[in-house]
């Protein structure tokens, strides 16, 4: 009988080396395949047989070795930090790749800098103040005006291209996201078949399961468990993503609203009635642990809309608070509240958004160079009204094209009668039409007292250089009841917005484009103004504005053109700083996995001959079993 049982003992050993060197070929068989996890087989000691019992112990004897499971070498602490770790690290790459792209668009890393167009500009100018009757000097200005704007609506137009690329990242990521979850539910399924009968584990399958997880957690930030079952519930940015019972997607969808303004695709989630995915404006570092995923950082990288001047706010001066004692301080106080709050706005939305910042504080520089020369050339000023005053508005005026507080006169025409307006809103009343501002408002006006004027057959009093595209003329020609003829600055466009010297919407003045002429160079006894060219260089000198509610210190031109750069320079480098110290604790975390998940074909191969040999030492203790029974039943039992 004990023979007998020493056979089976061997049996097993057989068995269970077998099983051994099937695993270990099998990891040697996937030792290049992509996110295959090593698989290890632990032995244990077989059923044990009881045939006596005495005072002390209990007699019996074993029934061999057993392969008691094949272990998935996987360390589950050690998987979730390289998810979580990639995801910040991915988050920092993508802002990263923003703010390189947006530097090379700027031709800061490729040797044509924007900074060469606003020097020429500055050039042409100094030239024109030394010899402002030169039609060369004149040529060169207007050329080089040309050149300027030019060259800041291409680079303008390539931010909204790269937009729109990052645009694209999105929708890509958010697709990619919804297939990962699909997949990590099929295969949830699948495992959860294989381990039914609780004999088997599902290692590869395991491992596509893993892989996935990997990516999703570069993509997104996740928590995940896994039930008894075998399957894996999955959350993303803290909403349930994949279940037992399926998967919910995300979808893309167009924000709206005032606040959000998009004019972009934003990851929604449709069980939530479309409310959103990430919340932008929250504060985002690495305590609160929510600068996590790929998609997040092309969010931010991209922002909700194309940014312009306007969306920076400007801190208030005292030149904008009203004179005397009655209200100033109140007023002051109100002006600073909402620049305060506006300014904490900003850095929640554009500031913290690079491609969008760099389109607000781009546009900013050239808004103020345009404005610069614009308001030399047509200097602006207000009048009261006094007890009132009445003006003949020529015909074909444009109604939207005016100062409000003409604009708000017409408009009251309009609706009385007394003025007809056709479908674009001009007025069609023959021969224009005579309007009375009332007492108590403000025009804005071309200011004769500063302004210079052109050498055209004329006289053309405060040409601009620098035309805004919806809104042709800068000012319309209008004449008071005692012959003044006054020059209402044209605020709104034809569809009654501001019209903004914005980029997109500027460009060389085509009448000056046409004749030089036209250019303001003449002071009002028609000699050479001399002095013109002086204030546009003591004008592009001056330091009169602020980058940013961050960067407060007033700068000139050059100034703020360099810090501008150095400011986009500064989130490039910190992003990929972070995101370069990510990816080595990447490398350490992955290593840690690799040493104890990886395949080896030294250690695989040093297995199979021990596997082999333990085989062959079981195939020889049978061998040897076998002659003993043959030698009792056939020698002995002849005796």
């Amino acid at each position: 009988m004990s023979l007998m049982t020493s056979m089976w003992t061997g049996v097993s050993g057989l068995r269970a080396q077998q099983n051994a060197i099937n695993v270990t070929s099998h990891n040697l068989a996937n030792i290049y395949t992509e996110g295959y996890v090593r698989q290890q087989v632990s032995m244990a000691d077989g059923i044990y047989q009881k045939y006596g019992l005495t005072q002390v112990n209990m007699n019996q004897i074993g029934l061999g070795v057993v392969s008691a499971e094949t272990r998935h070498l996987r360390d589950l602490l050690l998987d979730r930090a390289y998810r979580e770790e990639g995801g910040r690290q991915t988050f920092y790459k993508a802002r990263y790749e923003a703010s390189e792209e947006v530097q090379d668009i700027f031709g800061e890393t490729e040797g044509v800098q924007f900074q060469a167009a606003i020097n020429d500009l500055w050039n042409s100018m100094n030239e024109v103040a030394k010899t402002p009757d030169s039609l060369v000097a004149r040529s060169a200005l207007v050329m080089s005006a040309q050149s300027f704007i030019g060259r800041a609506n291409s680079i303008y137009q390539e931010l909204i291209d790269y937009q729109k690329k990052v645009d694209q990242k999105v929708t890509d990521c958010v697709n990619r996201i919804n297939e990962l979850g699909d997949k990590i539910y099929y295969l949830n399924r699948e495992i959860a078949v294989v381990e039914a009968a609780k004999i088997e584990t599902a290692a590869d399958l395991r491992d596509q399961r893993d892989m996935a997880l990997d990516e999703l957690g570069n993509l997104i930030k996740i928590a995940y468990d896994e039930d008894d079952n075998g399957y894996v519930t999955v959350r993303a940015e803290g909403q349930e993503f994949v279940t037992v019972a399926g998967v919910w997607h995300m979808e893309l969808g167009q924000l709206e609203g005032a606040t959000q303004n998009s004019q972009y695709l934003s990851p929604v989630w449709p069980q939530l009635d479309g409310g959103e995915v990430f919340n932008l404006k929250e504060e985002i570092t690495p305590q609160k642990n929510n600068d996590i995923g790929e998609l997040k950082g092309y969010l931010l990288a991209r922002g909700g809309y194309v940014a312009d001047y306007t969306d920076i706010p400007i801190k208030p001066e005292r030149t904008d608070y009203p004179d005397g004692d009655a209200g100033t301080a109140e007023f002051r106080e109100a002006l600073e509240y909402y620049y305060e709050e506006e300014a904490v706005d900003y850095n929640k939305t554009v500031g913290n958004t690079v491609v969008m910042k760099s389109q607000a504080m781009f546009d900013q520089l050239v808004n103020r160079v345009v404005t610069l020369i614009n308001d030399i050339l047509s200097p602006m000023t207000t009048i009261d009204t006094g007890a009132g005053l009445t003006l003949e508005v020529p015909e074909g005026a444009n109604i939207f094209n005016v100062d409000d507080a003409l604009k708000d006169v017409l408009l009251e025409g309009v609706e009385n009668g007394t003025i007809a307006v056709d479908q674009f809103g001009t007025i069609t009343t023959p021969g224009g039409v005579t309007v009375t501002v009332p007492a108590g408002k403000e025009l804005t006006i071309l200011d004769m007292d500063k302004t210079s004027y052109g050498t055209d057959e004329n006289t053309t009093p405060g040409t601009e250089l620098f035309v805004r595209d919806n809104q042709k003329d800068r000012y319309t020609k209008v004449t008071g009841a005692d012959g003044t003829e006054y020059y209402i600055y044209n605020r709104n466009d034809e569809f009654g917005d501001e019209a903004y010297y914005s980029l997109g919407n500027i460009e060389v003045n085509q009448v000056i484009l046409d004749n030089y002429a036209y250019l303001p160079l003449k002071d009002k006894e028609e000699n050479v103004d001399l002095k013109l060219g002086e204030r546009l260089l003591k004008a592009w000198d001056e330091a009169t504005g602020c980058i940013d509610p961050n960067n407060t210190t007033k700068k000139d031109i050059n100034d703020y053109y360099s810090a501008m750069v150095g400011i986009i320079g500064n989130d490039g480098y910190m992003y990929n700083a972070i995101a370069q110290s990510q990816s080595d604790l990447i490398s350490s975390i992955d290593e840690k996995r690799e040493s104890k998940q990886g395949v080896t074909s030294e250690e695989e191969l040093t297995n199979l001959i021990k596997f082999q040999n333990a085989y062959n030492a079981s195939s020889r203790y049978i061998t040897t079993i076998s002659d003993m029974i043959d030698t009792l039943i056939n020698r002995v039992g002849n005796w």
